[in-house]
């Protein structure tokens, strides 16, 4: 199954600027409302690598997640033909709770693409992999007044 997300288009005038996030919301499982949060980053220097954009993110995660623990971290590629920096890292917080959050970085066009999402102990072998086929199957539309 093939979905779109509700697209629109805005004329903002000077000294606005889209800083666009799109979430999606999973199922309900295991003590974990899972979804997938998009950020979109309009401007990414064109000469930058994935892994730098990304370990750059990844400081703003470590900074201000209580109990924050990288489990892994690792360059990929989504489908064949998009260079991705993955990461997996966990977080308390509260008491007795713990959230497993895996990000998933690209840059497409001069834009930075950071997918997160957020899983149980038990739902990160399980709906992470229906999120992997969702960011796979991710393709961004090319706007007329990025041709330049």
């Amino acid at each position: 199954m093939s979905t779109t997300n509700n697209q629109f288009s805005l004329n903002l005038p000077e000294g606005w600027s889209d800083t666009t996030t799109f979430t999606f919301q999973g199922p309900n499982d295991s003590g974990v409302q899972h979804n997938l949060v998009i950020v979109v980053d309009p401007a990414v220097n064109k000469d930058m690598e994935v892994a730098t954009y990304a370990k750059q993110q990844i400081e703003v995660s470590k900074q201000a997640l209580p109990g924050f623990e990288m489990i892994n971290e690792q360059e990929k590629n989504i489908r064949s033909d998009l260079p991705a920096y993955e990461i997996v890292y966990k977080y308390i917080p509260a008491d007795e709770v713990i959230i497993f959050q895996k990000q998933v970085f690209m840059i497409i066009d001069k834009k930075g693409y950071t997918f997160t999402s957020s899983f149980s102990k038990k739902t990160l072998k399980t709906i992470a992999n229906e999120v992997d086929e969702i960011i796979a199957s991710f393709v961004p539309i090319k706007q007329e007044e990025d041709e330049d």
